[in-house]
């Protein structure tokens, strides 16, 4: 599954139902056994997201680096390359201070989908 980029900006400015929708299909694709993506993968950038308290710019930007570390590292995991990736990599480069909270909100509702659905650990 991937997101376009009306979505995208819908989701980040404040269309609660799509972020839900499509949060809710991204964690139970994510939670498919198949595809090997594990909790702690998507876990790490949602706990740096976290950690920052107020949008920083270069903080945001640096994920883009992180999660191609990760999807690099994992290359069996295709998920993480052909899908969680890209469409993180086009949420960052939208985000601001205006709708940072929205792009967090995204990511809680990805792992709390994949958790749902029964993604591994």
């Amino acid at each position: 599954m991937t997101i376009n980029e009306m979505e995208i900006e819908k989701i980040l400015n404040g269309d609660g139902k799509l972020l839900n929708e499509r949060a809710k299909s991204l964690g139970k694709i994510y939670a498919d056994r198949r595809t090997g993506l594990s909790r702690s993968q998507i876990r790490n950038v949602l706990n740096e997201i976290q950690n920052m308290t107020k949008y920083n710019e270069i903080k945001v930007e640096l994920l883009k680096p992180k999660i191609a570390y990760v999807a690099g590292k994992n290359y069996n995991v295709r998920v993480l390359k052909d899908s969680f990736y890209p469409i993180m990599e086009k949420m960052i480069s939208r985000t601001n201070k205006d709708n940072f909270d929205m792009f967090k909100n995204f990511i809680e509702a990805i792992v709390a989908y994949h958790r749902f659905y029964g993604g591994k650990e």
